[in-house]
């Protein structure tokens, strides 16, 4: 209950208001924490009694002259949950620290409380993300899915989405900012939130099928909030809504919008996905011999390339492209009959900015 670490902790938070000697005991008496370190590990004669009586004891001259390992000062009890788990003492003229006394233990007793409710709240988190990462990954059969959700007052019978949320930024994950987004995004008792690996964290948030847009605003919502008040460059991906056995499909599908996410384009729902699968799909070797079949010879040409993207974002609008690379139209039709099929170079494309080799070769335009 009261460690040696925790004690160093309290004495380290009481002395940034009191200038005097403090000791830390255990109810034996052994010093763990103390402002003098050549105290630690000794026996102290006056703690071991205050802990036995449970009560405040002043230590007199002649007290330090017959007890073993006394100064003179005060020795107080430290309570939890109406037991004496140590003892804190303050060393100096009774009459000078007494008037202190009350206010070292409720500060002591109060950084206790802190710790364990957060070394609670961590083993409940800890115990959520085993639980979320069994449901994610391990066969149906192998566990007790219901046993563990009612453990957890969690009904799985309801549908959920997975959500997964990449912050880019491995300090948001502190426990003091991590606690205040759980707040931030204002979850049902019956939605679930993990960390899960560098810099993210997994939402599996109540809705249905047919809530789709409702859902597209909260994840709007959720987006602005957390970039304003947490951090910047925060990237989402959705997978649909689902039953719990079908909760390890909207992982994987939110996993996969969560890579095709990117600055312009934050927000990703799998749902919307439509030649992006297909990238997914193809293997590295087959995508580089696609692209040096299609697109390779292009790269050398950099009005070529730029022409084709512009021309792939204007709805393959001759006229828009025309205009938009202020160009005359025939100019267009010439540099178009040195290209291939658009839907071709459209799908190499798409292949390029995913493919981190051609991707270093290619111009610095667009």
């Amino acid at each position: 209950m009261l460690t040696m670490t925790l004690a160093e902790k309290i004495v380290d938070e009481v002395k940034k208001v009191l200038t005097e000697e403090i000791i830390i005991t255990q109810t034996n008496g052994t010093i763990i924490a103390a402002t003098d370190a050549a105290r630690i590990g000794q026996f102290h004669e006056g703690a071991y009694l205050t802990s036995f009586e449970g009560q405040k004891r002043i230590l007199t001259k002649d007290d330090q002259r017959h007890m073993k390992g006394v100064k003179v000062g005060i020795n107080l009890p430290i309570y939890f949950k109406q037991e004496v788990i140590g003892v804190i003492g303050m060393t100096g003229d009774p009459v000078h620290v007494s008037p202190f006394g009350e206010i070292l233990r409720k500060m002591t007793e109060l950084l206790i409380h802190e710790h364990e409710f957060f070394q609670e709240t961590e083993t409940d988190e800890r115990q959520l993300e085993a639980f979320v990462f069994d449901w994610l990954h391990l066969p149906e059969t192998a566990i007790d899915l219901t046993e563990k959700a009612l453990r957890l007052q969690l009904d799985i019978n309801k549908q959920r989405a997975v959500v997964l949320i990449d912050c880019q930024d491995d300090s948001f994950m502190k426990q003091n900012q991590y606690k205040e987004l759980k707040k931030t995004l204002q979850l049902t008792s019956q939605e679930i939130i993990v960390r899960w690996g560098h810099a993210r964290f997994l939402l599996m948030l109540q809705t249905t099928a047919d809530d789709r847009k409702a859902l597209q605003q909260r994840l709007f919502h959720i987006h602005a909030s957390l970039t304003a008040r947490f951090t910047p460059g925060v990237l989402i991906g959705a997978g649909k809504p689902a039953a719990a056995h079908l909760m390890k499909q909207s992982f994987q599908q939110a996993f996969r919008a969560l890579k095709m996410t990117h600055a312009d384009t934050p927000i990703v729902f799998d749902e919307d996905l439509t030649l992006e699968l297909f990238m997914e799909e193809v293997s590295q070797e087959t995508k580089e011999v696609f692209l040096d079949r299609t697109i390779a010879p292009l790269l050398p040409y950099p009005e070529l390339v730029k022409t084709l993207r512009v021309l792939m974002t204007s709805d393959c609008s001759l006229k828009y492209t025309a205009e938009a690379m202020h160009v005359h139209i025939n100019t267009l039709h010439y540099r178009l009959k040195r290209m291939q099929d658009a839907m071709l170079f459209y799908l190499a494309f798409m292949l390029l900015d995913h493919d981190p080799k051609k991707r270093s070769e290619q111009p610095d335009i667009l």
